[in-house]
């Protein structure tokens, strides 16, 4: 993984878009706000990075690691999410219409009120999920590989 000092990082975030982030350490950085529209994410880690606000519409962040991340209001409408690792990340308000779930592990998430309509969450893990207030409807929830412990959109508990 590139690892990049606070210089560095500005230089790389107002360059030209989209951008080519892959397999880059962002762990732990703030990144509120910024726009990375379309970038390419694979397999970059943005563990417990602070990502509140930014515009990930149709990024590409297969295999990435976001374990922990905050996620609040983020814009992933038609992100590629397949495979990424989301346990306990905080997607709470997020838009994640239309995007890619496939196989991403989003056990102990919070999506409270995230616009999931659209979403493909076949196989993926939403073990001890909180899906309050989603729009996601039934038929694409049970597609999911886990839904142990999650709190459903209608507030129940999934045995």
């Amino acid at each position: 993984m590139a690892e990049f000092n606070r210089h560095e990082m500005y230089m790389l975030l107002n360059q030209t878009k989209p951008l080519w982030l892959s397999h880059v350490d962002l762990s732990g950085m703030d990144l509120r706000g910024i726009n990375l529209r379309g970038a390419t994410l694979i397999r970059a880690n943005l563990s417990n990075a602070h990502l509140e606000g930014v515009d990930l519409r149709e990024a590409n962040l297969g295999g990435a690691n976001l374990k922990g991340a905050i996620l609040i209001g983020a814009d992933l409408r038609k992100a590629s999410l397949r495979g990424t690792q989301l346990q306990g990340t905080d997607l709470r308000e997020a838009n994640l219409a239309e995007s890619d779930l496939f196989e991403a592990d989003l056990s102990n998430a919070n999506l409270l009120a995230a616009n999931l309509g659209g979403a493909d969450l076949t196989s993926a893990n939403l073990s001890n999920a909180n899906l309050l207030n989603t729009n996601i409807p039934d038929y694409r929830i049970l597609r999911a590989k886990s839904l142990s412990g999650a709190i459903m959109p209608d507030g129940s508990k999934s045995e």
